[in-house]
């Protein structure tokens, strides 16, 4: 993982879109759920970096994916998504949830492919400015962390 964030941080200097793709796809490869779980911390970590009217309105549905993320079939899944992308007044913190909620509905159907792309574009909406490196490196530490502890315990 440690080399694949190298790489990661090559990109985004290059500018380059999806760079946060490999990551999500290494996760997934262990299991779906950390790469939501990657998805959620970096929505949280940029939740509490922002000043938005909407975040309580928001945090529900942040909470709600790591609770019931498992009990909840991919149509529920895609109604929630749905629910948030169509608040008024959309914000990128509220695009990203709702691609959030896509991208455990399109893996829990099996689209791996269209999860790992949801929850690329969950982890690209919080991060609106590739250069804010402060940022950047909290989600990347964030990745580290999760794929580590994942490995320690199988």
């Amino acid at each position: 993982m440690k080399q694949l964030i190298e790489n990661v941080k090559q990109t985004i200097t290059e500018k380059k879109i999806l760079w946060a793709y490999p990551i999500a796809n290494k996760l997934q490869k262990y299991h779906y759920s950390l790469a939501i779980q990657w998805a959620i911390e970096c929505i949280q970590i940029y939740s509490s970096e922002i000043k938005s009217d909407k975040l309580s309105q928001l945090n529900k549905y942040i909470q709600q994916a790591m609770e019931e993320q498992n009990v909840l079939t991919p149509s529920q899944c895609l109604e929630i998504s749905g629910e948030i992308w169509y608040l008024p007044e959309r914000e990128e913190i509220q695009t990203a949830i709702a691609r959030l909620w896509g991208s455990i509905a399109a893996f829990k159907e099996g689209e791996k492919h269209g999860g790992i792309m949801e929850t690329t574009a969950a982890v690209e909406l919080v991060l609106p400015d590739i250069s804010d490196r402060r940022l950047l490196d909290r989600y990347l530490e964030a990745a580290v962390r999760i794929c580590e502890e994942y490995e320690s315990q199988n």
